[in-house]
């Protein structure tokens, strides 16, 4: 299970801080208040369709970080997480960074791999991979 689920730095709340900046212009909102794993149907309310998110532990370790671009948003990608039964046993908590709906898939890949940057986490979550951000600043600001 832990060369599938790699152990992340503990979201502390100066680490999550510069995690909306990398949303730039497409932020919409940031929901970094964590939701338990169980209750994350909170979000079909929400009707986020394009969005980074962080899935933590019981410890607050970062153990995923992903993008939503699909046509069943969310929601689609939480329940496919949710079917893992190697994920559903150590994801606890969710937050979310909200970008526009219309969010371009390079942009949205910017972002992510602008989220792990700032995050540190391309080495330290092996064999996990982002997208690159070269182009982010481009992209976002």
């Amino acid at each position: 299970m832990t060369a599938l689920l790699p152990t992340g730095p503990v979201l502390t709340r100066p680490r999550l801080g510069a995690l909306p900046r990398a949303g730039g212009r497409f932020l919409e909102h940031a929901w970094f208040q964590p939701v338990p794993w169980a209750q994350r149907w909170r979000y079909e309310e929400l009707d986020i369709t394009t969005a980074i998110y962080l899935i933590a532990d019981a410890d607050h370790r970062l153990r995923w970080l992903g993008q939503a671009n699909r046509a069943d948003g969310l929601p689609g990608r939480l329940a496919r997480h949710h079917a893992d039964l190697d994920r559903r046993a150590v994801f606890t908590k969710i937050r979310v960074l909200q970008l526009v709906h219309d969010t371009p898939d390079d942009v949205l890949n910017a972002i992510e791999g602008r989220c792990a940057d700032l995050l540190g986490i391309r080495e330290s979550m092996r064999p996990r991979r982002w997208p690159s951000a070269r182009n982010w600043h481009a992209l976002v600001i």
